[in-house]
């Protein structure tokens, strides 16, 4: 490609990662995005040309545009131009299966789990010496400040993202799927369309390898609604992860009766963050740095898929016991008069509740975990709203920042203080988002030995960082 990329949203974590691995192919970029991040800082450090007014981007000599979701009605004007200057547009989707269309390709799709499990595999990959390319929605020092690159391995190694349905344009030589929950429903609309969405991911009637992770109740549900009508393509590999209690279900024997030399049963179970697994009748231990069932359930689908691709299930869990983790999961943020500030992306109800759990359970009888909640754009509060506030109820004490628009007009009637009928008998504050006055009235809870979480997919750590700094 002879003239640069212009990258529209070229901030966001999965334009970055193309962004970067434009660069790695040697691709002159030009980007474009409202804000100044970190994220913009290390594209301009790699040789990007960045723009901050849509308006002032020079179209003459751009070879291809590509723009992300956060590009909309906003922006009509600058789609006009493009076409009227007949320069390719592609979505972040379509540009990225250009990239690995050389490659084998391994797809990393759940409601929740994508970043970490993705990173996972790639981590496996990377240190077995495969070099495989990787876009990952999330910063991890794996890729040293990016989230993507590219490699000179057989193998390409993506996170594959549901939430506006773009997903579903390319079948993986191997499709991972972590769970099903009740996210993006303002795209989606009902759940029965989310469902076939991520029953279409999963391509039954399409070659390749599928790994699902049963023990989800989402995805228990869908396989047992459709499994009667599922075709099986020949070329088609069912790796299902279950536990004991499944192999009683209807659908698991109806699926080994039918399909036995097409699926590969992996039987495990959870004790004190410890995973025990049985594979082709052989035992293994998955033990991981970071506490949580989550994030052992998304390592089984890591290993799962390493060992179809002809990695050892041992091999890959030791690889795992130094998983080096994601920015933004679980991230120690330093310390601040012996509290532990800890900042977590989770804003979505079920991600609530298991980053809270994960933490109550690491700090026991020790102190009190402290939450500062984000709600993350009006649309997901108030489809979630009851469901939010609940998820919120396992913290000691629950500080309420004012939400997090992402880019959403806001809507009459949803606001933080919704969250208050819902959390009686919990100690709840309110904040008014002023990041030096809501530390005072947060610093005179905290005692030595608390964990201070920042949650939310939002700037919510900016609070953590305020307080370590």
């Amino acid at each position: 490609m002879k003239g640069p990329i212009l990258f529209l949203g070229i901030g966001g974590s999965g334009m970055s990662s193309l962004a970067h691995m434009a660069i790695d192919l040697q691709i002159p970029v030009v980007g474009y995005d409202k804000k100044k991040s970190d994220i913009t800082d290390y594209l301009v450090e790699r040789g990007v040309k960045l723009y901050h007014s849509i308006g002032e981007i020079p179209l003459d000599g751009i070879q291809m545009v590509v723009y992300s979701s956060a590009i909309n009605d906003k922006h009509k004007d600058v789609f006009n131009r493009i076409q009227n200057l007949n320069i390719p547009l592609k979505h972040r989707s379509e540009f990225m299966h250009l990239l690995v269309s050389n490659q084998k390709s391994i797809s990393v799709a759940g409601s929740h789990g994508k970043t970490s499990t993705t990173t996972m595999v790639s981590q496996i990959l990377t240190e077995v010496g495969l070099d495989p390319t990787i876009m990952i929605g999330g910063d991890t020092s794996l890729l040293q400040k990016r989230g993507g690159k590219m490699g000179k391995g057989d193998y390409a190694v993506y996170e594959s993202d549901e939430s506006d349905g773009t997903f579903l344009r390319h079948k993986a030589n191997i499709r991972l799927l972590t769970n099903i929950d009740n996210d993006h429903l303002d795209y989606y609309r009902t759940r029965e369309r989310l469902e076939e969405a991520f029953l279409d991911y999963m391509g039954f009637g399409s070659p390749g390898e599928v790994v699902l992770f049963v023990g989800d109740p989402g995805i228990k549900s869908v396989l047992e609604i459709h499994y009667r009508n599922l075709t099986f393509h020949n070329e088609l590999h069912l790796n299902l992860l279950v536990t004991k209690s499944h192999t009683n279900e209807e659908w698991f024997s109806y699926f080994l009766s039918q399909f036995q030399k097409q699926i590969t049963v992996v039987l495990y179970e959870v004790k004190e963050n410890q995973l025990y697994f049985q594979l082709e009748n052989q035992s293994y231990t998955l033990e991981l740095p970071y506490p949580g069932v989550h994030y052992l359930t998304n390592g089984l689908v890591a290993l799962t898929c390493a060992y179809r691709i002809g990695i050892s299930p041992s091999q890959s869990s030791q690889i795992l016991s130094r998983y080096i983790g994601v920015k933004r999961r679980q991230e120690i943020l330093g310390v601040w008069n012996e509290v532990t500030v800890i900042d977590d992306y989770g804003h979505h109800p079920t991600e609530i509740k298991m980053v809270i759990q994960s933490l109550k359970d690491k700090i026991k009888n020790k102190g009190k975990l402290h939450v500062i909640f984000q709600p993350h754009r009006y649309t997901r509060t108030k489809l979630l709203l009851e469901d939010l506030a609940k998820s919120l109820l396992g913290a000691d004490f629950v500080f309420l920042l004012p939400i997090y628009s992402a880019g959403e007009n806001p809507m009459e009637g949803i606001t933080s203080n919704r969250f208050l009928p819902y959390l009686t008998g919990s100690q709840t504050t309110m904040l008014d988002g002023n990041i030096r006055e809501d530390l005072e009235q947060i610093k005179s809870h905290l005692n030595k030995g608390d964990l201070l979480l920042c949650l939310g997919a939002g700037n919510v750590r900016d609070w953590g960082m305020e307080l370590v700094s």
